[in-house]
């Protein structure tokens, strides 16, 4: 899947969960260069699924439907939770039902001289959300993870990392999503202080 805008993605490992959270583009995705029709999911059958796995580095084979279920489960619950960092309300049921989806995943050490970070040993999907649930905690220490967000565009909800200094941005391209909220809220603005005829 082509990103919408040319913004560098998320350090390191955290660039495996973006890659993750936009393994579907919604409909009507509002960007430069894309098309408005169906929406585009990775994760959509077993068959597409195992190939973006085994693209991102997983060896799988084969997928059954539960295991497809878990990781687009997985996608969304991620994808809400990031909400929180751009200034959403999120229903606290999204961090339990995430830690549900990932809570038993295997993670353990790994050891080097300049310290240690988790990696995920296991194979298939187990070992893939183990790898997202180590690229999350490693990126919530090394301070990274509140950068990852989801645009605030209802009809985009596109994962993208935040590389402003100050760290507040909203929209995964202030040209395209940026823009058109803006226009709708002036649209609003105008809307409600026009008299009623």
């Amino acid at each position: 899947m082509s990103e919408p805008s040319p913004k560098e993605p998320a350090p390191g490992d955290l660039a495996l969960v973006q890659e993750f959270i936009n393994s579907k583009e919604l409909h009507e995705h509002p960007h430069e260069g894309s098309r408005a029709s169906e929406s585009v999911d990775a994760l959509a059958t077993p068959e597409l699924a195992a190939e973006w796995l085994r693209s991102q580095g997983s060896d799988v084979e084969t997928l059954s439907a539960k295991e497809v279920q878990r990781l687009v489960d997985t996608r969304e619950a991620l994808r809400d939770l990031l909400e929180d960092h751009t200034g959403q309300n999120v229903d606290p049921e999204v961090a339990v039902r995430l830690e549900r989806l990932l809570g038993t995943v295997h993670v353990r050490p790994e050891f080097t001289v300049a310290g240690a970070r988790l990696c995920a040993p296991r194979p298939g999907v187990e070992g893939f959300l183990g790898r997202l649930a180590a690229a999350i905690v490693n990126a919530t220490l090394d301070g990274t993870w509140y950068r990852l967000k989801i645009c605030r565009r209802h009809d985009c909800r596109w994962a993208f990392y935040d590389h402003s200094k100050n760290a507040c941005g909203t929209w995964c391209s202030m040209r395209s999503c940026g823009s058109r909220e803006k226009a709708r809220a002036y649209r609003e603005r105008r809307k409600a202080t026009q008299p009623i005829a």
